[in-house]
């Protein structure tokens, strides 16, 4: 049995080991499902695709197995995070790193000295309901420098880190509370965190890069995975994924904040976000088009998968208009349609792993699955 291969609770492991810590992403798997699964049925040099890569766990763990990655996400913010967590970075671009982290501590000693000239800060919609002035203009600073650099995983490196802090330093409640209180932050603080979370993630990048043994080659895609267009047939040996629980999480809105200051496209995972609160809370949309949307993205999963590959989809059990839908039961459904065998089911209580949500969606009898597919072999 496959399942007695897989550990499925990983509550007590480290789960920020290596680049997996540089920027929260709320309900991601820990990285030692994808570690486990890719050592014991891949192998160097196949592919893996994840078609919800959120923040890069799966490509990163690839990365560090010498197998190539294709990683696709709505959230512009994701695929920031996924390409930035699993580019490793040579010494000289470290260099590039420490010099511009000079040129913020030098600013941050002269402001806090009460030499600051005029900042025009960036404006949008909300900006002043969301973020105190000062640090609206500490923001705008260091945006402006890391748009000197000429080096862009460098530049990309260092918007990954600011967008790590904005919500601690905005009026944002917490990553998973869209609501704004007053945090009363002082003159220079957002400097001061930018300079020691720069410092935790250059360590953090310079680990990584240093265990990378074999070259592979990595593909991110902002796009939608109901039509995964750009990825040839039967191109992929396999699958590791965790499709959203359907009406548990509005990724974009926690994330909006840091897409605005970026200028990442914030309407394109807002309205192709499948399964979110927006469509089944706001919206009240019929809960018969979760079914339809995973079915199309598992149409599309079958079409690249290799004959007889294999597919891991962790996903968990979710409530629309107070009526429990049960994943597993949902996927068994529609699994010999799309064309797949279901090999095995792994089922935890989901409050076993409520520090990935909030325990209010935990609760009331839900699991979360891991549910191992089989494509069926396809003349074709």
């Amino acid at each position: 049995m496959i399942k007695e291969k897989i550990i499925f609770d990983f509550n007590e492991s480290n789960t920020s080991y290596l680049t997996h810590s540089l920027h929260s992403y709320p309900a991601k798997f820990p990285p030692q499902l994808p570690k486990v699964i890719l050592e014991q049925f891949s192998k160097k040099g196949e592919t893996v695709l994840d078609p919800f890569c959120g923040s890069g766990t799966t490509i990163v763990e690839a990365s560090l197995q010498g197998i190539n990655a294709i990683g696709v996400d709505v959230n512009a913010l994701a695929c920031l995070l996924s390409k930035v967590k699993s580019k490793p970075l040579k010494e000289k671009q470290i260099k590039i790193i420490d010099n511009f982290l000079e040129i913020i501590i030098n600013e941050s000693f002269k402001w806090k000295n009460g030499n600051k000239y005029k900042i025009k800060v960036n404006e949008f919609e909300g900006l002043r309901h969301w973020f105190q002035l000062n640090v609206s203009k500490e923001i705008t600073f260091i945006l402006s420098e890391i748009e000197k650099v000429s080096d862009n995983d460098v530049k990309d490196f260092l918007k990954v880190v600011l967008s790590s802090i904005i919500v601690r330093v905005s009026n944002q409640e917490s990553d998973i509370r869209f609501a704004a209180i007053n945090k009363n932050i002082k003159d220079c603080y957002t400097f001061d965190l930018f300079i020691l979370k720069a410092k935790e993630s250059c360590k953090k990048i310079v680990e990584y890069s240093s265990l990378l043994k074999y070259k592979t080659e990595i593909k991110i895609y902002n796009d939608d995975s109901r039509n995964l267009y750009f990825i040839e047939p039967k191109s992929v040996d396999i699958i590791i994924t965790s499709p959203p629980y359907a009406n548990s999480y509005d990724y974009y809105l926690y994330h909006k904040l840091r897409q605005k200051w970026l200028g990442l496209d914030v309407r394109f995972a807002q309205y192709n976000e499948i399964g979110s609160r927006r469509e089944y809370s706001s919206l009240k949309e019929n809960p018969k088009k979760w079914k339809d949307d995973l079915i199309k993205c598992f149409l599309e999963m079958n079409r690249v998968l290799k004959n007889n590959g294999l597919a891991f989809i962790v996903i968990g059990d979710s409530v629309i208009r107070k009526e429990i839908i049960k994943a597993d039961e949902l996927i068994n459904e529609f699994s010999n349609f799309v064309g797949f065998n279901i090999l095995d089911i792994i089922s935890s209580d989901l409050k076993n792993h409520s520090r990935m949500f909030n325990p209010t969606f935990a609760k009331k009898g839900k699991k979360e699955h891991l549910i191992i597919l089989q494509k069926k072999y396809d003349r074709n």
